[in-house]
């Protein structure tokens, strides 16, 4: 457990239609909760990513809300963009990647808990 800083959820999974498809939202309880989540189909630019987080509601959570550690915002895109051309590396084989929460503090980010599954 670590306290501080804005849990995230990043999960790519492979859909039959779509293929790989990102989800990006607030973590924890939180994506359970408020259902924030935003959507793209890989493959996806660093730009794409900006994008998605000004579409989250928690947005304003990112910026540094009531006196909090702002996120890095360039450093965040970075890390979810590695992780999309991971996915994409792995193809068809990836079922699903799930890193949920992803912990940002500023521009420490550090995965707490990761699911993947092969089919």
């Amino acid at each position: 457990m670590r306290s501080g800083g804005l849990e995230l959820l990043v999960g790519i999974v492979h859909d039959s239609i779509w293929g790989q498809v990102l989800a990006v939202g607030l973590g924890g309880l939180w994506v359970e909760v408020l259902k924030d989540t935003s959507l793209r189909v890989l493959p996806v630019s660093r730009e794409d990513i900006r994008l998605l987080l000004t579409e989250l509601q928690g947005q304003a959570l990112l910026m540094g809300a009531r006196g909090t550690v702002p996120a890095d915002l360039e450093q965040l895109v970075e890390v979810i963009y590695r992780l999309c051309q991971l996915a994409q590396t792995l193809g068809s084989q990836l079922e699903a990647l799930e890193i949920n929460p992803l912990r940002v503090q500023g521009g420490e980010i550090e995965v707490l808990d990761a699911l993947l599954s092969w089919r």
